[in-house]
């Protein structure tokens, strides 16, 4: 199994640097790349796909949670509501993956959350979508603290076609709970929903009787 995946990672790598080194051809056809150079290019996209500290801190987010989420609105008494929500790696701990349901200003909802570290950019990654929008929230983040929080910033197409940005920062507050704040900017001010997990905590089955 081990070996088929590291066979699996070579081909995908492999046709990455395919892409990548035919269209440096196309754009300079009298300087291809010499053996040495695709060889090089080869690893590095090879390295590059591997998850690395980033993501196993993600990862270890892992698990199943309750939700406690709280909408700010000037003028307007805080909002309370509560969920459930599922994480849980993917793709050999390159992404952590997040189901999430629950009650949101009175109405139910369902979501899915991806979020990653792209090597690449050096930058946190994440994309939000639910089932009361058809637009992906896509997410770029940044962290001075080694990922404790993370602060993205990010856009969307609003119903009329016009673009909304929204901050968005994530914070680890300890191995069973983190925090999730969304700011949203609109005409009568700054709105938060914030978003509170808490990991649920599954006991130890009772030991068995001998009797």
């Amino acid at each position: 199994m081990r070996f088929s995946a590291q066979l699996r990672l070579q081909a995908s790598a492999a046709v990455l640097l395919f892409f990548f080194v035919s269209l440096a051809q196309a754009q300079s056809a009298q300087n291809p790349p010499s053996s040495q150079v695709v060889q090089e290019q080869m690893q590095q996209a090879m390295a590059a796909a591997q998850p690395g500290p980033q993501h196993a801190a993600l990862m270890k987010r892992a698990g199943d949670y309750t939700t406690k989420e709280t909408f700010y609105a000037p003028g307007a008494e805080p909002q309370e509501s509560t969920g459930t929500a599922k994480l849980k790696a993917i793709l050999g701990g390159r992404f952590l993956e997040e189901e999430n349901s629950g009650q949101s200003l009175a109405q139910p909802y369902s979501g899915l959350r991806l979020y990653g570290y792209n090597n690449g950019s050096g930058q946190y990654e994440a994309i939000w979508i639910y089932d009361g929008s058809t637009a992906f929230l896509v997410l770029d983040g940044t962290s001075d603290d080694n990922g404790k929080t993370v602060r993205y910033s990010g856009a969307f197409l609003g119903p009329g076609g016009e673009k909304q940005t929204l901050r968005v920062a994530v914070t680890q507050d300890d191995a069973d709970h983190f925090t999730v704040k969304l700011l949203g900017e609109n005409a009568g001010g700054m709105s938060t929903l914030e978003t509170e997990y808490t990991r649920i905590r599954k006991s130890a089955p009772a030991p068995r009787s001998r009797n």
